[in-house]
């Protein structure tokens, strides 16, 4: 499963209810539910709200993590 350097997911996103500070997000069309933290949502969104969501693979990060995880090896 590769993923190639630069590439964006977008995501069409439906809040549709949130109970016990969860926020279910429905996706592709109420095709999978997302259970997402509701405090970590922006402040002028909530329940009824349409979304885009979009997700983007870390290069950076993944790459200070491998350097740290083989500096500690050659430790």
């Amino acid at each position: 499963m590769g993923c190639n350097k630069g590439v964006l997911k977008m995501i069409s996103g439906y809040i549709d209810r949130i109970e016990e500070g969860v926020a279910v997000i429905l996706l592709n069309d109420g095709d999978y539910q997302l259970n997402y933290p509701a405090e970590l949502l922006p402040e002028n969104l909530g329940e009824g709200d349409y979304i885009n969501l979009s997700i983007e693979k870390d290069e950076e990060k993944q790459e200070a993590m491998l350097q740290e995880a083989l500096s500690l090896m050659d430790d």
